[in-house]
């Protein structure tokens, strides 16, 4: 079996927008269920997730906007 890089395999943002949006609900749902040291890393894992997937959105949307408005123009 010839070993592929997983980034020729995978489509990043397809994959990574959907993931991080898992991590940050999973975690938030940790966070809200347990008590003590595991809901402060749940809670402190959510908050990272999420700011990762709120600069990846930012990061996506500029690139993205950088095209013709729905009209034709800008």
């Amino acid at each position: 079996m010839p070993m592929t890089r997983l980034s020729e395999s995978v489509p990043p943002v397809e994959v990574s927008r959907p993931l991080l949006l898992l991590f940050v609900a999973v975690g938030a749902v940790v966070s809200v269920a347990s008590e003590g040291r595991l809901s402060n890393f749940a809670g402190g894992f959510a908050a990272g997730a999420g700011s990762a997937f709120v600069v990846s959105f930012l990061k996506r949307g500029s690139e993205a906007g950088a095209g013709p408005g729905p009209g034709g123009s800008r």
